[in-house]
C-alpha cells in the first residue's frame, strides 16, 4: 500500500452493482452506539501540502475489549487518536458508562493508536498497552480501581509509529512477552529510514520490567511497514510463533513468519520461516485474523489487502494451513469484493453459531480521483464493510447488510466480544477521523443454534490470561472444533480473550484443554448456552469454583 495522500472530504456513491447482491433478512447486526452510551470521537490526520513537501500522518484506531474490574462483563477501551481516549465500564444491561478511571486512561497529549489488554504481571487484573505515534504507554491495573503509567519502569515505551501489539509467552516461563508492530516513519521522514519502523520483541523479566529481545530476530526482517501481528502456534508444536503483516509501502519485504525454535541461540532461537510456509506474501497487508475456519484442527490465517480500481478484487488473502504450509485460496473461497476496495481490520468469528467461523472485514475505498485538498491515490473514502458467511465447504458468501451499504464509513480497526453475554458475538468498528460504531448481534440469525463460551484463567506456571492455551470442543455428531487463546491480532485491536464456539444444534459437548505447559484437562457433558470460566486445574461456573482432579 503506497500512501501518498488521503481523501477524507469526498463521498463515494456506490451503485448496487458495486456490491454483492446477496441478501439476508433480518439483518444480523444493529448499530447501537448511541443507545449503549458510547460517544468517543476519533481524530485522524494525514496531510500533504502542495509545493514544498510538509506532511504528517498516522493511520490507526484503537479498540480493546477486556474485563478490567473482574465483574464478569467485558469492558471497552477506545483510543481517540488526536483526541482523548476513553475507558468504558460495562454495566451488564447493554450499556456502558465512562469509567471512574478516565483520568488515568484518557492519555491527553498522546497521539494514540492501537490497544490491547493483558495481565503482564499475573496479579489477576488486566493491564492496558496503548500504541502511539511516539512513545507507547503501558498502564498497570491497580486492582480494578485505577491505573498507573509504568511505561518507563517496564521499558516498553517504543518510539516508532505503533500500529498493533500482541502478547504471548514465547519462552514458556509463565510471563507474557510483547511484540510491537511499527509502520513506516513516512510521511515525516524523507528519505524513509527503515530503522525507524523497526518492530520490537520485548521479553518479560517478571519484575515489572522487560528487556529488548529484538536482537534474537533478523534485523532487516523487522523493518517492514507493519500493520498487524499475532502470536500463533501455526505448526502445532506447542510453542508460540509470530506472524507479522507488512504493508508493501516503502520497504516491501513481505509478511514475516517467525518460527519459534526453542531455547539456545544466545537467549532463544527464531527462524524466518516465511518462504517455507508460503506466508511471506508481498501485499498491501493491514489486518490479520487467526482461526480454524475449515475445522481441521489447525490455525488458518486471513489478512486484509487492497485492490486497484477496476481490477479483480480480493480485499483479503485467505491462507489455509496444510501441515504448516499455507495456500492462498481467496479466489476459490469467494473472498472477493468490488475493485478499489481497501481492507483494514479483519476477524474470524461465528456470528450465527452454526459452528463455522465467518470472516468480517472493515474497508475503505481506493480512488484515483483528485480535488484541491489532495494528491492522487486517496484511500480513506467511505465504503461498506464486508461480512463473509462460511458455507462449511471451503467457500464464503458475502452477506449484504443494507445499513452498511446506505451509510458507509471509512472504517479501519475492529474488535469483537459478546459484550452482553447473550451468546452472540458483537463487534465495534473504528472510523477514521469520525469515531466508533458498536454493532450488536441481534441473534435473529442462528436463533436455534447452541453455543458455548470458554474463558480460561492460568495459575503458576501458566500466564494468568492463559494465552497460548488451546480448547477442543467435540459434539455428539463427532465434530471437533479448536480455538487458541490470544491477545492481539488484527489492526490496532484487542478482541475478547474468551473463546466462543457456535455448536449448530448440538448439545452437551466434551471440552478438552491443552494448557501452555502441556497439561491436559477434559470435561464431559458440558451444559451449553452459557459461559464457563475454567481456571487451571479447577472449573468454575459464574466464579463458583469446584476442584477437579
Amino acid at each position: 500500500m503506497s500512501i501518498t495522500a488521503i481523501l477524507v472530504v469526498a463521498v463515494v456513491v456506490l451503485t448496487p452493482s458495486a456490491i454483492s447482491q446477496n441478501m439476508i433478512t433480518p439483518a444480523p447486526f444493529a448499530e447501537v452506539t448511541q443507545d449503549a452510551g458510547i460517544n468517543t470521537p476519533h481524530g485522524g490526520v494525514w496531510s500533504k501540502f502542495l509545493g514544498r513537501f510538509i506532511s504528517t500522518g498516522y493511520i490507526s484506531t484503537g479498540l480493546a475489549w477486556g474485563d478490567y474490574d473482574n465483574d464478569g462483563w467485558v469492558d471497552l477501551f477506545l483510543s481517540g487518536g488526536t483526541e482523548s481516549s476513553s475507558l468504558y465500564r460495562n454495566l451488564g444491561d447493554g450499556t456502558f458508562v465512562v469509567s471512574n478511571s478516565l483520568e488515568d486512561t484518557a492519555l491527553a497529549g498522546v497521539w494514540t493508536g492501537g490497544a490491547v489488554w493483558a495481565d503482564y504481571d499475573n496479579d489477576g487484573f488486566k493491564d492496558l498497552y496503548v500504541l502511539a505515534h511516539g512513545a507507547n504507554v503501558l498502564l498497570r491495573n491497580e486492582n480494578g480501581r485505577g491505573f498507573t503509567d509504568t511505561t518507563h519502569i517496564a521499558g516498553v515505551g517504543d518510539l516508532g509509529k505503533g500500529s498493533s501489539a500482541a502478547w504471548g509467552d514465547y519462552d514458556e516461563d509463565g510471563l507474557l512477552d510483547l511484540f510491537v508492530a511499527n509502520w513506516s516513519c513516512y510521511p515525516e521522514c524523507l528519505p524513509v529510514d527503515n530503522a525507524l519502523a523497526r518492530d520490537k520483541l520485548y521479553r518479560n523479566l517478571g519484575n515489572g520490567s522487560f528487556e529488548d529481545a529484538s536482537y534474537l530476530l533478523e534485523k532487516t526482517m523487522l523493518e517492514g511497514a507493519a500493520f498487524a501481528v499475532s502470536f500463533v502456534d501455526f505448526d502445532g508444536d506447542s510453542d508460540l510463533d509470530i506472524y507479522v503483516v507488512n504493508d508493501m509501502a516503502h520497504n516491501p519485504i513481505g509478511n514475516v513468519m517467525w518460527r519459534n525454535d526453542g531455547a539456545g541461540c544466545e537467549g532463544w532461537c527464531w527462524s524466518n520461516a516465511s518462504r517455507e510456509t508460503n506466508t511471506g506474501i508481498v501485499a498491501g497487508g493491514m489486518g490479520l485474523a487467526v482461526g480454524d475456519f475449515d475445522n481441521d484442527l489447525d490455525l488458518d490465517l486471513a489478512f486484509s489487502d487492497m485492490t486497484d480500481p477496476g481490477l479483480a478484487a480480493l480485499p483479503a488473502a485467505l491462507l489455509v494451513n496444510d501441515n504448516g504450509v499455507f495456500q492462498n485460496i481467496s479466489a476459490r473461497a469467494g473472498v472477493t469484493g468490488p475493485g478499489g476496495t481497501v481492507g483494514w481490520g479483519t476477524a474470524f468469528f461465528d456470528y450465527d453459531n452454526d459452528s463455522w467461523l465467518d470472516l468480517f472485514l472493515t474497508t475503505t475505498h481506493l480512488t484515483t480521483e483528485q480535488d484541491f485538498h489532495s494528491a492522487p491515490m486517496g484511500m480513506l473514502f467511505p465504503f461498506p464493510n464486508i461480512l463473509y458467511r462460511n458455507q462449511g465447504n471451503g467457500t464464503f458468501r458475502s452477506v449484504r447488510i443494507s445499513d452498511w451499504q446506505d451509510d458507509p464509513k471509512p472504517s479501519l480497526g475492529t474488535a469483537y466480544a459478546d459484550y452482553d453475554n447473550d451468546g452472540f458475538i458483537d463487534f465495534i468498528v473504528g472510523n477514521f477521523n469520525i469515531g466508533y460504531a458498536l454493532h450488536h448481534n441481534t441473534g435473529q440469525i442462528g436463533t436455534n443454534n447452541n453455543w458455548l463460551t470458554i474463558r480460561l484463567e492460568g495459575r503458576s506456571p501458566i500466564n494468568r490470561d492463559a494465552i497460548g492455551a488451546r480448547v477442543y470442543v467435540t459434539t455428539t455428531d463427532g465434530t471437533t472444533r479448536m480455538q487458541e487463546v490470544k491477545s492481539g491480532s488484527s489492526f490496532g485491536a484487542g478482541n475478547d480473550t474468551a473463546l466462543h464456539f457456535g455448536l449448530d444444534n448440538n448439545t452437551n459437548p466434551t471440552v478438552a484443554i491443552i494448557w501452555p505447559d502441556g497439561t491436559q484437562e477434559t470435561f464431559t457433558n458440558i451444559t451449553t448456552n452459557r459461559t464457563w470460566d475454567i481456571i487451571f486445574k479447577h472449573t468454575c461456573w459464574l466464579y463458583n469454583c469446584i476442584n477437579t482432579p
